[in-house]
């Protein structure tokens, strides 16, 4: 009651004081506060990032609206800056291309520029591919206009097809796979896989032995002896040389045939075939040394087809070769290789090589070249009579020791 009296008064006073005293209707009670909006025209109802703001009566009327905040441009900020419900739906940087690389040839290869995109309130460039080293994957990763090229130490692959634990044993070898296609699925090339063993000082199977079961495995053997009366002498060596070699432990396990080329007859034209003749089928060594003699008495002609006798041995006569054996021609004469049925050396070759038979010549020096291709182009294979039988026997026994017998 008493502050009721005390503004009468003020007012009393404050009216005594003018000449001209006034009543002044104020809009608001002096101190109050009310919300404001922040466009005095739209008054709707604050979303996003807009905010109302407050204004205080004062003696004047309604102040100044503070701290309203109403809509602005779109950013990228994760928040909704013009206050239409959506949040970064567009901002300045949409749309614009990102991410270039001086230097970079973009559209060419994998290369391709970005787009900006705003993420959970931040600025992305999105999508930007640059070069990058290149891969056996097809495409251009460096963008220089080639694919797959110069891929520095991967342009092939290490690769193995054989079994398990024979790689880098003995002659077995991994290979390589070159980037064909994008990819590494071409041929292993270069591999050398388990093949069967051999006799030639190599671990052809790969299980970590040499020449293994060469040593206790049977020979059957055929010589092809010319009997023209041009190899008299060398003939004569030849049998004085075997003969030793048949009395030798290392031919325990062989079997002995007998063909020879440059028969006669009585003057009359013969088919080619009856110019060679099968003499013995495989017999014991100490039978073959009596066949061997007998061949002497043979009549001989001019005509020798050492060619079609090798032939007809591994394919015409009935030679009962073991299955389990090596087989073994060795052909000695002092012609040139000839034919009457139009075989040649290379077709011998591939029979032998075919069939798995070991040839070897002894011819004179001036006819090697005839017979090389024989003999698979090996001049190893190759020997020449001689007069003196010790060298026949030392020649031979070479023949044997490289056919892997009693190792």
């Amino acid at each position: 009651m008493r502050s009721s009296f005390y503004n009468i008064f003020l007012v009393i006073l404050a009216i005594g004081c003018f000449d001209d005293p006034q009543l002044i209707k104020l809009d608001c009670k002096a101190g109050a506060v009310k919300d404001c909006h922040w466009d005095e025209i739209n008054s709707e109802t604050p979303i996003g990032n807009c905010k109302l703001g407050t204004q205080k009566c004062t003696l004047s009327g309604w102040g100044e609206c503070i701290g309203a905040r109403g809509p602005s441009d779109e950013v990228c900020d994760g928040i909704d800056n013009n206050c239409n419900g959506q949040i970064d739906e567009i901002y300045p940087e949409q749309r614009q291309l990102c991410g270039f690389i001086e230097n970079v040839n973009y559209g060419v290869g994998i290369c391709s520029p970005g787009v900006m995109s705003c993420i959970n309130g931040a600025l992305y460039c999105d999508g930007h591919v640059g070069p990058t080293e290149e891969q056996c994957d097809g495409l251009d990763n460096n963008c220089d206009g080639s694919t797959d090229e110069g891929i520095a130490n991967s342009t092939a692959i290490v690769c193995y097809e054989g079994p398990n634990g024979t790689m880098a044993i003995g002659e077995c070898r991994a290979g390589v796979r070159y980037c064909t296609n994008g990819g590494f699925d071409g041929p292993c090339d270069g591999q050398i896989l388990p093949d069967e063993e051999r006799c030639d000082d190599l671990d052809n199977d790969c299980d970590g032995e040499v020449d293994e079961g060469f040593d206790n495995r049977g020979v059957d053997l055929v010589f092809i002896i010319d009997i023209s009366s041009s190899f008299d002498q060398e003939i004569n060596s030849m049998i004085q040389g075997i003969a030793p070699l048949l009395d030798d432990p290392i031919t325990s396990t062989f079997r002995f045939g007998l063909v020879v080329v440059g028969t006669a007859g009585n003057g009359e034209i013969r088919p080619p075939y009856q110019y060679t003749r099968m003499i013995s089928d495989f017999v014991a060594a100490d039978e073959f040394l009596d066949i061997l003699e007998s061949s002497r008495t043979i009549q001989s002609s001019g005509v020798e087809p050492t060619i079609d006798a090798m032939f007809w041995t591994m394919s015409l006569y009935p030679f009962t070769w073991s299955p389990g054996s090596q087989k073994v021609i060795i052909t000695m004469t002092d012609e040139i290789a000839q034919t009457s049925i139009g075989k040649s050396c290379t077709e011998i070759s591939i029979m032998a090589q075919d069939n798995r038979y070991e040839l070897f010549v002894f011819a004179l020096p001036d006819h090697h070249n005839s017979f090389l291709n024989c003999v698979q182009g090996d001049r190893d294979r190759l020997y020449t009579p001689v007069t003196d039988s010790d060298t026949v026997f030392r020649q031979i026994r070479t023949i044997f020791d490289d056919l892997c017998v009693g190792r």
